[in-house]
Protein backbone atom coordinates (compact mmCIF):
# COMPACT_ATOMS: atom_id res chain seq x y z
CA UNK A 1 0.00 0.00 0.00
CA UNK A 2 1.63 3.28 -1.18
CA UNK A 3 1.04 6.97 -0.08
CA UNK A 4 -1.57 7.55 -2.44
CA UNK A 5 -3.97 4.63 -1.21
CA UNK A 6 -3.27 5.27 2.14
CA UNK A 7 -4.65 9.41 1.27
CA UNK A 8 -7.80 7.74 -0.39
CA UNK A 9 -8.27 5.68 2.50
CA UNK A 10 -8.49 7.70 5.21
CA UNK A 11 -10.94 10.24 2.61
CA UNK A 12 -13.15 7.20 2.28
CA UNK A 13 -13.70 6.36 6.00
CA UNK A 14 -13.73 9.49 7.10
CA UNK A 15 -11.06 8.87 9.74
CA UNK A 16 -12.02 10.34 13.17
CA UNK A 17 -8.32 10.00 14.82
CA UNK A 18 -5.10 9.34 13.26
CA UNK A 19 -4.72 5.39 14.09
CA UNK A 20 -8.20 4.45 13.74
CA UNK A 21 -11.44 5.31 11.85
CA UNK A 22 -13.95 3.94 14.94
CA UNK A 23 -16.91 6.63 15.28
CA UNK A 24 -16.47 8.08 18.40
CA UNK A 25 -19.99 6.78 19.74
CA UNK A 26 -18.65 3.34 19.27
CA UNK A 27 -14.88 4.48 20.45
CA UNK A 28 -16.87 5.63 23.62
CA UNK A 29 -18.89 2.65 24.14
CA UNK A 30 -16.02 0.29 24.14
CA UNK A 31 -13.92 2.08 26.88
CA UNK A 32 -17.61 1.88 29.17
CA UNK A 33 -17.29 -2.11 28.53
CA UNK A 34 -13.91 -3.13 28.45
CA UNK A 35 -10.25 -2.64 29.96
CA UNK A 36 -7.74 -0.47 28.08
CA UNK A 37 -5.81 -2.80 26.66
CA UNK A 38 -8.70 -4.74 25.31
CA UNK A 39 -10.02 -1.14 23.26
CA UNK A 40 -6.05 -0.71 22.53
CA UNK A 41 -5.69 -4.17 20.75
CA UNK A 42 -9.08 -3.16 18.88
CA UNK A 43 -8.38 0.35 17.60
CA UNK A 44 -4.63 -0.64 17.05
CA UNK A 45 -3.28 3.05 16.59
CA UNK A 46 -0.27 1.93 15.82
CA UNK A 47 -1.57 1.58 12.34
CA UNK A 48 -2.60 3.76 9.68
CA UNK A 49 -6.21 2.67 10.01
CA UNK A 50 -5.84 -0.15 12.01
CA UNK A 51 -10.11 -0.03 12.72
CA UNK A 52 -13.38 1.52 11.93
CA UNK A 53 -17.06 0.93 12.37
CA UNK A 54 -19.83 2.20 14.26
CA UNK A 55 -22.42 5.32 14.69
CA UNK A 56 -25.49 6.52 15.98
CA UNK A 57 -28.51 5.56 13.35
CA UNK A 58 -30.67 8.24 12.33
CA UNK A 59 -33.21 5.62 10.67
CA UNK A 60 -34.35 2.22 10.54
CA UNK A 61 -31.26 0.41 8.41
CA UNK A 62 -31.78 -2.11 5.65
CA UNK A 63 -28.57 -4.07 6.71
CA UNK A 64 -27.09 -6.19 8.98
CA UNK A 65 -23.60 -5.17 10.88
CA UNK A 66 -21.39 -6.55 8.16
CA UNK A 67 -17.58 -7.13 9.88
CA UNK A 68 -14.68 -7.53 7.15
CA UNK A 69 -11.80 -9.66 8.31
CA UNK A 70 -8.59 -8.48 6.06
CA UNK A 71 -5.89 -10.63 4.93
CA UNK A 72 -2.25 -11.39 4.64
CA UNK A 73 0.09 -8.36 5.23
CA UNK A 74 -2.94 -6.09 5.39
CA UNK A 75 -5.23 -3.93 8.13
CA UNK A 76 -8.80 -2.76 8.45
CA UNK A 77 -7.76 0.20 6.26
CA UNK A 78 -6.81 -1.76 3.66
CA UNK A 79 -10.86 -2.59 2.83
CA UNK A 80 -11.22 1.17 1.95
CA UNK A 81 -12.65 0.64 -1.74
CA UNK A 82 -15.01 -2.05 0.06
CA UNK A 83 -16.09 0.70 2.23
CA UNK A 84 -16.58 3.28 -0.96
CA UNK A 85 -18.56 0.92 -3.15
CA UNK A 86 -20.82 -0.48 -0.43
CA UNK A 87 -21.39 2.99 0.52
CA UNK A 88 -22.37 4.09 -3.25
CA UNK A 89 -24.48 0.81 -3.93
CA UNK A 90 -26.69 2.19 -0.66
CA UNK A 91 -25.15 0.05 2.11
CA UNK A 92 -25.10 1.72 5.79
CA UNK A 93 -21.70 2.69 6.32
CA UNK A 94 -22.27 2.76 10.18
CA UNK A 95 -22.40 -1.14 9.83
CA UNK A 96 -19.32 -1.80 8.26
CA UNK A 97 -16.39 -3.00 10.94
CA UNK A 98 -13.11 -4.15 11.22
CA UNK A 99 -10.13 -4.20 12.94
CA UNK A 100 -6.72 -5.47 12.10
CA UNK A 101 -5.41 -8.83 13.26
CA UNK A 102 -1.08 -8.99 13.13
CA UNK A 103 1.10 -6.11 11.75
CA UNK A 104 -0.74 -4.36 9.82
CA UNK A 105 0.59 -3.37 6.05
CA UNK A 106 3.98 -5.30 5.20
CA UNK A 107 5.98 -5.81 1.64
CA UNK A 108 6.45 -9.87 2.26
CA UNK A 109 6.01 -11.05 5.75
CA UNK A 110 6.21 -14.67 5.18
CA UNK A 111 6.78 -15.08 8.96
CA UNK A 112 2.90 -15.32 9.83
CA UNK A 113 -0.02 -17.78 10.70
CA UNK A 114 -3.04 -18.28 11.99
CA UNK A 115 -1.89 -18.34 15.29
CA UNK A 116 -4.52 -18.78 18.58
CA UNK A 117 -4.08 -15.02 18.94
CA UNK A 118 -5.34 -14.38 15.45
CA UNK A 119 -8.10 -15.90 16.10
CA UNK A 120 -8.85 -14.95 19.76
CA UNK A 121 -8.72 -11.58 18.54
CA UNK A 122 -11.32 -11.47 15.72
CA UNK A 123 -14.34 -13.55 18.08
CA UNK A 124 -13.83 -10.85 20.38
CA UNK A 125 -14.17 -8.66 17.51
CA UNK A 126 -17.23 -10.01 16.29
CA UNK A 127 -19.00 -10.46 19.78
CA UNK A 128 -18.17 -6.98 20.54
CA UNK A 129 -20.18 -5.74 17.77
CA UNK A 130 -23.05 -7.92 18.26
CA UNK A 131 -23.24 -6.42 21.74
CA UNK A 132 -23.04 -2.76 20.52
CA UNK A 133 -25.40 -2.84 17.71
CA UNK A 134 -27.74 -5.02 19.64
CA UNK A 135 -28.64 -7.25 16.85
CA UNK A 136 -29.51 -10.91 16.60
CA UNK A 137 -26.99 -11.92 14.09
CA UNK A 138 -24.14 -10.49 11.88
CA UNK A 139 -22.68 -10.89 8.20
CA UNK A 140 -18.65 -12.12 8.31
CA UNK A 141 -16.67 -11.15 5.41
CA UNK A 142 -13.66 -12.69 5.20
CA UNK A 143 -10.44 -12.17 2.64
CA UNK A 144 -7.51 -14.23 1.57
CA UNK A 145 -6.02 -15.51 4.69
CA UNK A 146 -8.69 -13.73 6.85
CA UNK A 147 -11.08 -16.52 5.67
CA UNK A 148 -9.70 -19.49 7.34
CA UNK A 149 -9.06 -17.60 10.71
CA UNK A 150 -12.97 -15.97 10.64
CA UNK A 151 -14.20 -19.61 9.88
CA UNK A 152 -12.18 -20.75 13.12
CA UNK A 153 -13.27 -17.88 15.05
CA UNK A 154 -16.88 -19.25 14.60
CA UNK A 155 -16.25 -22.31 14.52
CA UNK A 156 -15.21 -22.27 18.08
CA UNK A 157 -13.51 -24.96 20.09
CA UNK A 158 -9.83 -25.16 20.97
CA UNK A 159 -7.23 -23.32 19.40
CA UNK A 160 -5.11 -25.76 17.52
CA UNK A 161 -1.47 -24.07 18.60
CA UNK A 162 -2.33 -23.74 22.06
CA UNK A 163 -5.25 -26.58 23.20
CA UNK A 164 -5.15 -25.03 27.01
CA UNK A 165 -6.94 -22.50 25.31
CA UNK A 166 -10.62 -22.52 24.42
CA UNK A 167 -12.60 -20.31 21.90
CA UNK A 168 -15.74 -21.34 23.17
CA UNK A 169 -18.73 -22.65 21.38
CA UNK A 170 -19.34 -22.29 18.19
CA UNK A 171 -21.50 -18.61 17.13
CA UNK A 172 -22.98 -19.99 14.12
CA UNK A 173 -26.41 -19.09 15.61
CA UNK A 174 -24.86 -15.63 15.03
CA UNK A 175 -23.92 -15.12 11.37
CA UNK A 176 -26.43 -15.10 9.12
CA UNK A 177 -24.66 -14.81 5.99
CA UNK A 178 -20.48 -15.65 5.39
CA UNK A 179 -18.90 -14.61 1.83
CA UNK A 180 -15.04 -15.95 1.91
CA UNK A 181 -13.74 -13.79 -1.15
CA UNK A 182 -10.18 -15.45 -2.35
CA UNK A 183 -10.20 -17.31 0.62
CA UNK A 184 -7.43 -19.56 1.55
CA UNK A 185 -9.62 -22.35 2.89
CA UNK A 186 -7.64 -25.30 1.70
CA UNK A 187 -4.48 -24.00 1.34
CA UNK A 188 -2.33 -22.15 -1.12
CA UNK A 189 -0.61 -23.53 -4.05
CA UNK A 190 2.24 -21.35 -3.06
CA UNK A 191 3.02 -23.57 -0.29
CA UNK A 192 4.44 -26.18 -1.79
CA UNK A 193 7.13 -26.95 0.93
CA UNK A 194 6.87 -26.24 5.06
CA UNK A 195 8.63 -23.33 4.72
CA UNK A 196 8.63 -20.29 6.85
CA UNK A 197 5.63 -19.56 9.38
CA UNK A 198 2.78 -19.15 6.21
CA UNK A 199 3.84 -22.65 4.90
CA UNK A 200 3.81 -24.82 8.29
CA UNK A 201 2.07 -27.91 9.00
CA UNK A 202 0.40 -26.56 12.06
CA UNK A 203 -1.30 -23.23 11.84
CA UNK A 204 -0.08 -22.54 8.02
CA UNK A 205 -1.49 -22.94 4.50
CA UNK A 206 0.32 -26.11 3.55
CA UNK A 207 -1.87 -28.53 2.32
CA UNK A 208 -3.05 -30.96 5.26
CA UNK A 209 -1.79 -28.62 7.85
CA UNK A 210 -3.75 -29.51 11.33
CA UNK A 211 -4.91 -25.61 11.15
CA UNK A 212 -6.58 -26.20 7.50
CA UNK A 213 -8.20 -29.96 8.61
CA UNK A 214 -9.69 -28.58 12.01
CA UNK A 215 -11.97 -26.21 10.34
CA UNK A 216 -12.51 -28.30 7.51
CA UNK A 217 -13.64 -30.96 9.44
CA UNK A 218 -16.83 -29.64 10.38
CA UNK A 219 -19.54 -28.95 7.49
CA UNK A 220 -21.89 -25.67 7.39
CA UNK A 221 -21.15 -24.00 10.29
CA UNK A 222 -20.13 -20.62 9.19
CA UNK A 223 -23.44 -18.87 9.05
CA UNK A 224 -27.85 -19.87 9.37
CA UNK A 225 -28.46 -18.33 6.24
CA UNK A 226 -26.15 -19.21 3.40
CA UNK A 227 -22.41 -19.31 2.99
CA UNK A 228 -20.72 -18.08 -0.58
CA UNK A 229 -17.05 -18.38 -1.76
CA UNK A 230 -15.26 -16.03 -4.30
CA UNK A 231 -13.21 -17.34 -6.23
CA UNK A 232 -10.73 -16.48 -9.46
CA UNK A 233 -9.31 -18.83 -12.09
CA UNK A 234 -6.26 -15.94 -12.43
CA UNK A 235 -5.70 -15.73 -8.48
CA UNK A 236 -1.68 -16.35 -8.62
CA UNK A 237 -1.29 -16.22 -4.53
CA UNK A 238 -3.95 -18.61 -3.23
CA UNK A 239 -4.36 -20.43 -6.38
CA UNK A 240 -7.61 -21.77 -8.11
CA UNK A 241 -6.81 -25.41 -7.32
CA UNK A 242 -4.52 -26.28 -4.85
CA UNK A 243 -3.79 -29.61 -2.87
CA UNK A 244 -5.79 -31.47 -5.07
CA UNK A 245 -8.87 -29.32 -5.22
CA UNK A 246 -10.00 -25.91 -5.48
CA UNK A 247 -8.23 -23.40 -3.06
CA UNK A 248 -11.09 -21.40 -1.64
CA UNK A 249 -13.99 -24.09 -1.71
CA UNK A 250 -15.53 -25.34 1.76
CA UNK A 251 -18.47 -27.49 2.31
CA UNK A 252 -21.69 -25.97 1.80
CA UNK A 253 -20.62 -22.86 0.01
CA UNK A 254 -22.07 -21.47 -3.01
CA UNK A 255 -19.24 -20.67 -5.53
CA UNK A 256 -19.06 -17.51 -7.59
CA UNK A 257 -16.37 -17.99 -10.24
CA UNK A 258 -14.68 -15.07 -11.65
CA UNK A 259 -12.05 -15.44 -14.51
CA UNK A 260 -9.23 -13.22 -15.40
CA UNK A 261 -8.71 -11.96 -12.13
CA UNK A 262 -5.79 -11.47 -9.91
CA UNK A 263 -5.46 -11.95 -6.35
CA UNK A 264 -5.89 -8.36 -5.28
CA UNK A 265 -8.45 -7.89 -7.95
CA UNK A 266 -10.97 -10.68 -6.75
CA UNK A 267 -10.16 -9.33 -3.33
CA UNK A 268 -10.90 -5.76 -3.63
CA UNK A 269 -12.62 -5.08 -7.27
CA UNK A 270 -15.81 -7.32 -6.42
CA UNK A 271 -17.80 -5.27 -4.07
CA UNK A 272 -20.91 -5.77 -6.15
CA UNK A 273 -20.77 -9.05 -6.07
CA UNK A 274 -20.30 -8.97 -2.28
CA UNK A 275 -23.40 -6.71 -1.85
CA UNK A 276 -25.37 -8.27 -3.75
CA UNK A 277 -24.35 -11.87 -1.73
CA UNK A 278 -25.20 -10.07 0.93
CA UNK A 279 -28.64 -7.90 -0.09
CA UNK A 280 -29.90 -11.76 -1.08
CA UNK A 281 -30.30 -12.56 2.20
CA UNK A 282 -32.01 -9.51 3.58
CA UNK A 283 -34.35 -8.92 0.55
CA UNK A 284 -34.67 -5.02 1.29
CA UNK A 285 -35.76 -5.98 4.78
CA UNK A 286 -34.10 -5.31 8.15
CA UNK A 287 -33.70 -8.42 9.91
CA UNK A 288 -31.17 -6.42 12.78
CA UNK A 289 -33.36 -4.72 14.71
CA UNK A 290 -37.08 -3.82 14.39
CA UNK A 291 -38.93 -0.47 15.12
CA UNK A 292 -40.05 -0.29 17.91
CA UNK A 293 -43.44 1.31 16.83
CA UNK A 294 -43.97 -1.12 14.60
CA UNK A 295 -44.03 -3.84 17.46
CA UNK A 296 -46.27 -1.46 19.46
CA UNK A 297 -49.03 -1.53 16.57
CA UNK A 298 -48.75 -5.20 16.38
CA UNK A 299 -49.22 -5.63 19.90
CA UNK A 300 -52.07 -3.39 19.95
CA UNK A 301 -54.27 -5.17 16.95
CA UNK A 302 -53.22 -8.71 18.99
CA UNK A 303 -50.98 -9.91 16.43
CA UNK A 304 -47.86 -11.99 17.32
CA UNK A 305 -44.87 -10.49 17.03
CA UNK A 306 -41.87 -12.17 14.84
CA UNK A 307 -40.30 -13.33 18.31
CA UNK A 308 -43.07 -15.02 20.08
CA UNK A 309 -43.45 -16.45 16.40
CA UNK A 310 -39.97 -17.92 16.47
CA UNK A 311 -41.01 -19.13 20.13
CA UNK A 312 -43.53 -20.72 19.08
CA UNK A 313 -42.42 -22.31 16.51
CA UNK A 314 -39.23 -23.95 18.34
CA UNK A 315 -41.41 -24.75 21.59
CA UNK A 316 -42.94 -28.04 21.45
CA UNK A 317 -46.52 -29.02 20.27
CA UNK A 318 -49.51 -29.33 22.88
CA UNK A 319 -50.75 -32.32 23.18
CA UNK A 320 -54.72 -32.17 22.08
CA UNK A 321 -57.18 -32.32 25.43
CA UNK A 322 -59.50 -35.77 25.15
CA UNK A 323 -62.98 -34.68 25.66
CA UNK A 324 -64.27 -36.07 29.16
CA UNK A 325 -66.93 -39.15 28.48
CA UNK A 326 -69.12 -40.29 31.08
CA UNK A 327 -68.45 -43.50 32.70
CA UNK A 328 -70.15 -46.61 31.39
CA UNK A 329 -71.05 -50.08 33.28
CA UNK A 330 -68.52 -52.76 32.10
CA UNK A 331 -70.32 -55.65 30.77
CA UNK A 332 -69.53 -58.88 30.92
CA UNK A 333 -67.93 -59.96 28.00
CA UNK A 334 -69.40 -62.63 25.66
CA UNK A 335 -68.47 -65.91 25.28
CA UNK A 336 -68.13 -66.84 21.62
CA UNK A 337 -68.35 -70.64 21.16
CA UNK A 338 -66.82 -71.62 18.27
CA UNK A 339 -67.40 -74.94 16.68
CA UNK A 340 -64.46 -77.14 15.79
CA UNK A 341 -64.34 -78.91 12.51
CA UNK A 342 -63.77 -82.06 12.68
CA UNK A 343 -61.04 -83.41 10.72
CA UNK A 344 -61.65 -85.78 7.93
CA UNK A 345 -59.25 -88.84 7.17
CA UNK A 346 -57.01 -88.72 4.79
CA UNK A 347 -58.49 -91.44 1.93
CA UNK A 348 -54.90 -93.49 0.93
CA UNK A 349 -53.74 -92.04 -2.89
CA UNK A 350 -54.75 -93.98 -5.49
CA UNK A 351 -52.43 -95.90 -7.31
CA UNK A 352 -51.59 -94.25 -10.75
CA UNK A 353 -52.62 -97.06 -13.69
CA UNK A 354 -49.74 -97.74 -15.93
CA UNK A 355 -50.06 -95.53 -18.83
CA UNK A 356 -49.90 -97.42 -22.02
CA UNK A 357 -47.91 -96.88 -24.73
CA UNK A 358 -49.13 -95.29 -27.85
CA UNK A 359 -48.33 -97.28 -31.06
CA UNK A 360 -48.37 -94.95 -34.38
CA UNK A 361 -51.52 -95.81 -36.59
CA UNK A 362 -48.88 -96.60 -39.93
CA UNK A 363 -47.02 -99.43 -38.49
CA UNK A 364 -50.59 -100.73 -37.22
CA UNK A 365 -52.06 -100.69 -40.10
CA UNK A 366 -48.42 -102.33 -41.66
CA UNK A 367 -48.57 -105.36 -39.80
CA UNK A 368 -52.81 -105.95 -40.59
CA UNK A 369 -51.41 -106.19 -44.31
CA UNK A 370 -48.84 -108.41 -43.68
CA UNK A 371 -50.61 -110.71 -41.62
CA UNK A 372 -53.52 -110.64 -43.98
CA UNK A 373 -51.26 -111.55 -47.11
CA UNK A 374 -49.74 -114.68 -44.79
CA UNK A 375 -53.22 -115.90 -44.15
CA UNK A 376 -54.29 -115.54 -47.66
CA UNK A 377 -51.16 -117.47 -48.79
CA UNK A 378 -51.75 -120.40 -46.39
CA UNK A 379 -55.10 -120.91 -47.68
CA UNK A 380 -54.24 -120.78 -50.97
CA UNK A 381 -52.11 -123.73 -50.53
CA UNK A 382 -54.77 -125.61 -48.36
CA UNK A 383 -57.04 -125.44 -50.92
CA UNK A 384 -54.72 -126.97 -53.66
CA UNK A 385 -54.10 -129.52 -51.78
CA UNK A 386 -57.89 -130.31 -51.28
CA UNK A 387 -59.21 -132.73 -53.84
CA UNK A 388 -61.60 -130.99 -55.96
CA UNK A 389 -65.89 -132.25 -55.59
CA UNK A 390 -67.61 -133.19 -58.28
Amino acid sequence: MNWITVVVALGVVDLAACGNALSPHFLAWMKENYKPEEVAAFVRDDLITGSFGGGVLTQEPKDRPTILVHGLNNEAGSLWKIVRDFGTLGFTRTYLFATTWGRGVEKMNLNVAMSCGHVRHIRRFIEAVLKYTGAPQVNIIGYSMGSPIARKAILGGKCVDDPNVELGPSIQSKVHTYISVAGANQGSHLCMLPFFDICNMNTGLMCGSKFLNDINWFKNYESTYKSFNIASTADFVVGYLACGKKASEFAGAHEYKVDGMNHEQTEFDTAAIQFNMLRESTAGQSKSRPIAKTAQEKTKKGEVSDSKKRDLRHSPPKKPIAPKQSPQKKSAPKKSFQKRALAKKASPPKKASPVKKMVPAKKDSAKREALKKKNQKKNAKKDKKKPARS
